[in-house]
């Protein structure tokens, strides 16, 4: 089994530097998903695919996608006090 410090080279090689979020080619990305997942599981830190010259997928761990979703529930049922604020705030993200 390959050591963390294995990943974090082999994933080094195909990410920016650039940017702020860790940013893999979709085409790198089809021969290291493996390690991918490994490197998300293990770091807890994101990883952002890019198709052609689109970022609009990412990675991220099991745990957080729950956390989130269960987020977006309570918000959809009005659970939250700060529900309508934060629905404003996704409404200027996606403008």
């Amino acid at each position: 089994m390959e050591s963390d410090a294995d990943l974090d080279r082999v994933l080094l090689l195909y990410m920016t530097d650039s940017q702020p979020d860790h940013v893999v080619q979709i085409t790198h990305l089809r021969d290291t998903l493996g390690i991918a997942c490994q490197k998300v599981a293990n770091t807890e830190e994101p990883i952002v695919v890019q198709r052609y010259s689109r970022q609009d997928v990412v990675i991220v761990p099991l745990w957080e996608w729950r956390l989130l979703k269960r987020i977006e529930a309570a918000i959809r049922d009005g659970r939250l006090p700060w529900a309508e604020a934060l629905a404003e705030i996704m409404e200027e993200g996606e403008q």
